[in-house]
Order: C-alpha cells, then sequence, then structure tokens
C-alpha cells in the first residue's frame, strides 16, 4: 500500500482509482525495459505541463522521456496517464510538480563518500540548499527537497544532467 502510494505521488496522482496500479507497473517496466533514468524520468515528467504532454513533444528536449519513449507502449502508456490526470478536479500543473519527488542516487552518493571524510561540504552548501527538509520521512535529515523543479545551484553542478558512469549501477536507500 505504501508502494503504491509513493508512485502515484511520484506522478502527481490524487485520489485512488482502480487502473492506478496498472499505470505505475506499465510506466517501471517501461522504465526497466529501456533503461531509463528513474529520477530524471519523473523529474522532467512533472517539467512537462499537461499541455506539453499532450502535445508529445517535450520528448525531444528532456533526455530521460526522451530515453523512455523508445519504448513502443510508450505514447499507449501516456495517452493513459493524461487520462488519469483529467479526470484530478481542480488539479493543475504546479500542484502535480509539487506531490513528485525523488532524490538522484549518485548525488546521495557523491556528498556521502565526501561526508566519510569529513568533507561536509556537498552536504551543508550544495545539497541543503537544494533540498527541502521538511517533508519526507525516509531522508529527513539533510536528504530532501524539490529535485524536480529547475533550480540555478543543481543545474550549474551538474545535477540535472545524465549520472556519471561511475553512478549508473548504484542503488542507494534512504538508510545509507
Amino acid at each position: 500500500m505504501r508502494f503504491h502510494q509513493l508512485f502515484k505521488a511520484k506522478l502527481g496522482l490524487l485520489g485512488e482509482e482502480e487502473e492506478d496500479g496498472n499505470l505505475i507497473a506499465f510506466l517501471l517496466k517501461m522504465m526497466e525495459d529501456t533503461g531509463s533514468d528513474f529520477t530524471m524520468t519523473f523529474r522532467q515528467l512533472s517539467e512537462a505541463s499537461v499541455q506539453q504532454l499532450h502535445r508529445g513533444g517535450f520528448t525531444r528536449v528532456t533526455w530521460a522521456p526522451h530515453d523512455l519513449s523508445s519504448h513502443q507502449l510508450f505514447s499507449d502508456w501516456l495517452r493513459l496517464y493524461l487520462l488519469r490526470l483529467a479526470r484530478q478536479e481542480g488539479d493543475n500543473d504546479e500542484d502535480r510538480r509539487h506531490r513528485m519527488y525523488v532524490l538522484r542516487n549518485w548525488m546521495a552518493e557523491s556528498a556521502t563518500r565526501k561526508a566519510e571524510t569529513n568533507d561536509f561540504s556537498e552536504v551543508c552548501k550544495t545539497l541543503q540548499k537544494l533540498l527541502d527538509h521538511t517533508v519526507r520521512w525516509c531522508c529527513y535529515m539533510m536528504f530532501l527537497g524539490n529535485p524536480f523543479i529547475a533550480q540555478d545551484a543543481a543545474e550549474e553542478t551538474g545535477y540535472a544532467a545524465r549520472p556519471p558512469l561511475w553512478g549508473r549501477r548504484l542503488k542507494v536507500s534512504c538508510s545509507s
């Protein structure tokens, strides 16, 4: 149930609909099949307005959804997602964006490696500025925020870019 709630939030879904589990599973399977970046897929989906999602061109300018759109069933999933969003009365792009959240594993790993050598510069000076540490239970001490909203400091440090080669296979949990 918690897994289901977390992924509904990652997709910006409100309420409960019978098909939500299938929509989530469908997306995760496509992400697995295409090797799409987990965090950036959700972030870049959230950055696209519903209107941009309808037009479909956002996948040409966003690298993670572009990877995902190579899946032969992407347009089918996107159609279902848009239908689900359309049923959310009173919702808007800004509210949906704020509900979607994930910290990129390689960012946490990089900050953790430095912190283990008593260098807290990345945690205190960079990540803390980028992340709002008030909401999530899992990593509430320093790894929370709004990674789905473009932030100058994040863009300047390369946090919105493809992960470095060494970080592509990282699996970091909140307990890390």
